[in-house]
């Protein structure tokens, strides 16, 4: 049975300059990488159950949901996929209904190299390796619903996988199932420059009485807040899709072993990490269990950081 690391009332992490920083993209390349030869089946794997769980989903009722945190959605997702533009289109409706939903759009690489007729094949401008890994990762936790590696996959609180198209699922899952019970509240270092990109936050993690496994990773997501793409190649020839919340950068801020290593005598969280926003990017923070397990907290960074634009 896993140890669990018992949290005080209140955990700070403090986002400024530190060596995490400049080692955390590569140690979450070969966390992810990790899952990569177990998982690499699942593609063929998914693609045979997504029939068989394409009418169930979640049971039960806000009333029994435990935690008040927001939902966290994950779409993957990918430009080559012909099936993929409605999902996509949905978790922009979704985000558009509750601004508070933590969102976020994973562009995976396996479509890239198929080729449909003479339409060629569609390189994705926003997929990446380890948003595969992590999608790979998660066939292997053990999540509920539609499970395997396909797209569109919406997994949401990391609990619960859906094809990522089924609104109606989808919707049941973030209205019934557990939310992240731990509060996140990320505020900006006043002493950050105005004007540029690079910003000190500071993180609180707060929770009544609450557990958390010391195994539980920080992590901070930046992604592009929307991206509308003309389609010229591929499945999706001629069709302009448009992009919400495209991670591009998903790092652990957290040391191997997790929130445990950092725990002290006062029961403090202390990090350094300064997150760099560009022009269109937004950020938001998850606290998970290791990489893709259940998410105990989450939020969005401050809506003063976004840097709106295309």
């Amino acid at each position: 049975m896993q140890k669990h690391q018992k949290l005080s009332n209140k955990l700070t992490v403090d986002h400024s300059n530190n060596d995490l920083g400049q080692h955390n993209r590569s140690r979450t390349a070969r966390r992810l990488r990790a899952g990569f030869t177990a998982g690499i089946f699942g593609l063929a794997a998914g693609a045979g159950v997504i029939g068989l769980g394409l009418f169930t989903g979640p049971t039960g009722n806000a009333a029994q949901r435990t935690g008040n945190g927001p939902a966290v959605v994950e779409l993957f997702t990918s430009q080559g996929c012909y099936s993929c533009p409605p999902a996509e289109k949905l978790l922009g409706q979704l985000i558009e209904n509750d601004p508070d939903l933590i969102a976020l759009e994973f562009h995976v690489d396996y479509w890239d190299s198929l080729v449909y007729g003479s339409h060629g094949s569609h390189k994705d401008p926003f997929s990446d390796p380890e948003n595969t890994y992590r999608q790979r990762l998660y066939n292997l936790a053990n999540l509920a619903g539609t499970t395997g590696v396909y797209t569109p996959q919406t997994v949401i609180n990391g609990r619960y996988a859906s094809v990522g198209s089924r609104k109606s699922v989808i919707e049941k899952g973030i209205e019934v199932l557990n939310r992240p019970d731990i509060e996140v509240n990320i505020t900006v270092d006043p002493t950050s420059a105005a004007g540029q990109t690079e910003t000190d936050l500071h993180i609180e993690l707060a929770g009544e009485h609450t557990q958390v496994p010391g195994s539980a990773h920080v992590w901070i997501a930046v992604f592009d807040i929307e991206k509308t793409t003309v389609i010229t190649t591929g499945e999706n020839h001629g069709k302009t899709l448009t992009s919400h919340h495209v991670v591009r950068k998903f790092n652990q801020l957290t040391p191997e072993n997790g929130i445990a290593g950092l725990v002290k005598a006062d029961n403090v969280l202390q990090l350094s990490h300064q997150v760099d926003l560009q022009e269109g990017q937004g950020c938001a923070v998850l606290l998970q269990e290791v990489t893709t397990g259940p998410v105990y907290g989450a939020a969005y960074c401050p809506d003063t950081l976004w840097r709106q634009g295309s």
